[in-house]
């Protein structure tokens, strides 16, 4: 088997956006240029499937945003996602929910899903699509392909934004069933979820994870099929794991808003599953929203380790960590490239894409040879 998933988070995308937030980090004046871009370069990856990891647009508390400007945000996203070449599914960040009443409803219209029915011996399709439209939808889903099975988690069921997030009964004995089945199925899961399932170290506070995060853990440390899960929210690149109290992969990925504008390239096939960090080919951006940061965000990207690593495909093996630094197994490949008078970052683009492809090289794209070169 060969499946390729494209992960992005925290677009944060507001058209005609009157500044930019974060002290200036965020580049919300640009939203929709910058999610052009990633579109266009997401589907150059040419994934089976992307997976938006939550706070799509700038509701929510802290940003101010108008209804008006919300929903026109919500329906511009909605837009821009059926541009890419791979169906999109989307999970709540605290930012996706009404800047006025803080719940979901607008976001759900667009991006929830309707549980499914079962069609019993008296029960028509025409009946079993009227029932569907009935049935309110809700904001977490799974996707199976072949032996894979991918979880994706609404941390938004809570009254309003308030920056961490809570997963309510109902979805919890939905999380057993589910992993429950993939069990069954010998199924290896990934889960995807916006604010962490579980504190670490570094983010020990109760605004990077959820409330009730004591609960899903004790769920989740029942299974050694749980492979890795993946977060946006804190806008940094980090791989946080597997460690003695837990034998999944943490995997934060960073905001597209505000450097360093990374997604993840997460690859399956029979044996390893291996994760991946691009950044977005907008330079002049990329430098605009460094220079607002502390230190220029150096924190934000993360070590080596941080950016990359491979899992070994067994459900049969807990623990299933090969190594964080596979760079050394791969071809490093060095592009330089820089302004011309061709589309030089999309062809740059393509061209780490095509080599990365392979399993063999490590590309690194460098937009300034002669500063390299004194370096």
């Amino acid at each position: 088997m060969a499946f390729k998933i494209a992960f992005i988070t925290d677009t944060h995308l507001y058209p005609e956006a009157p500044k930019n937030f974060g002290a200036g980090t965020q580049l919300q004046e640009d939203s929709v240029e910058i999610y052009e871009a990633m579109v266009q370069q997401v589907s150059d990856f040419r994934p089976d499937v992307v997976i938006h990891g939550g706070d799509i647009v700038c509701g929510g508390d802290n940003f101010e945003m108008p209804m008006s400007n919300y929903q026109i945000a919500l329906d511009h996203a909605q837009m821009l996602g059926e541009q890419l070449s791979a169906p999109i599914y989307y999970i709540p960040g605290n930012h996706d929910l009404d800047p006025e009443s803080g719940d979901k409803t607008q976001y759900l219209q667009r991006f929830g899903y309707h549980p499914s029915k079962n069609n019993s011996d008296d029960v028509n399709q025409n009946q079993v699509d009227e029932l569907a439209n009935v049935v309110e939808p809700r904001g977490y889903s799974s996707l199976v392909y072949e032996d894979v099975r991918l979880i994706l988690l609404d941390c938004q069921e809570v009254e309003r934004d308030v920056t961490h997030g809570y997963i309510g009964e109902e979805q919890l004995e939905w999380i057993k069933c589910e992993l429950e089945q993939s069990k069954d199925n010998s199924q290896d899961v990934l889960i995807f979820a916006h604010q962490l399932l579980q504190p670490t170290d570094e983010f020990p506070n109760l605004e990077s994870t959820i409330e009730n995060w004591e609960q899903v853990t004790q769920i989740l440390n029942n299974y050694d099929h749980v492979l890795a899960t993946f977060h946006g929210h804190l806008h940094c690149q980090r791989i946080i794991g597997p460690d003695p109290t837990t034998k999944w992969l943490t995997v934060i990925t960073s905001s597209t808003i505000c450097y360093p504008m990374m997604w993840r390239k997460i690859e399956i096939n029979s044996e390893q599953i291996r994760i991946d960090s691009v950044q977005l080919p907008l330079s002049q951006k990329l430098a605009k929203s460094s220079a607002a940061h502390p230190q220029r965000g150096r924190s934000l990207i993360g070590e080596e380790q941080d950016l990359r690593v491979s899992i070994k495909r067994s459900i049969q093996t807990p623990n299933n960590l090969v190594t964080k630094g596979i760079e050394t197994s791969l071809i490093k490949a060095l592009i330089l490239t820089g302004v011309n008078n061709h589309d030089w970052e999309r062809s740059s683009s393509i061209c780490q894409n095509l080599l990365e492809s392979t399993g063999r090289f490590s590309v690194e794209i460098c937009e300034t040879p002669s500063a390299r070169l004194e370096n």
